[in-house]
């Protein structure tokens, strides 16, 4: 039996080309795994924003109940008769780039002459599909 010797060219020749492969095989699952950690990141931070923004939308929100409430008492005290109203608020007047729809209406209080019930509806951002809607209602005392 005779042995045939390989150069060692050959042979660092082929392990090259492994090691090539491998390098390129870590490098290829390197950057699928830092593409799939920039994926996560951006929908972490679009799921933020969405958070932040229709926290912004509930707190205006809720400064334009109060903003109604206080309307609706100066309504009463000032006309007994004061029945309620589609308040349109602009945009310009809140600082803001949409408007606002306060809708109020008044009942008499059961067994109480110097009350009435405001039931007060809040939406803000009434044209748009993310909108922020408050809606309850209070006893003024005239």
């Amino acid at each position: 039996m005779k042995k045939t010797l390989v150069p060692s060219t050959a042979k660092n020749c082929c392990h090259d080309r492994r090691r090539a492969g491998t390098v390129i095989v870590i490098f290829m699952v390197s950057l699928a795994m830092l593409s799939m950690t920039a994926v996560a990141l951006v929908r972490v931070t679009l799921l933020q924003r969405s958070m932040v923004r229709n926290n912004e939308l509930r707190i205006q929100s809720e400064w334009l109940f109060q903003s109604a409430v206080v309307r609706a008492a100066s309504a009463l005290k000032s006309n007994a008769e004061y029945s309620g109203e589609e308040w349109n608020i602009a945009a310009e007047s809140l600082g803001q780039s949409s408007n606002a729809v306060a809708k109020i209406s008044i009942e008499a209080v059961d067994g109480k002459t110097n009350e009435r019930r405001a039931s007060i509806i809040v939406i803000y951002h009434p044209d748009d599909a993310e909108r922020a809607t408050v809606s309850r209602s209070v006893t003024i005392s005239l």
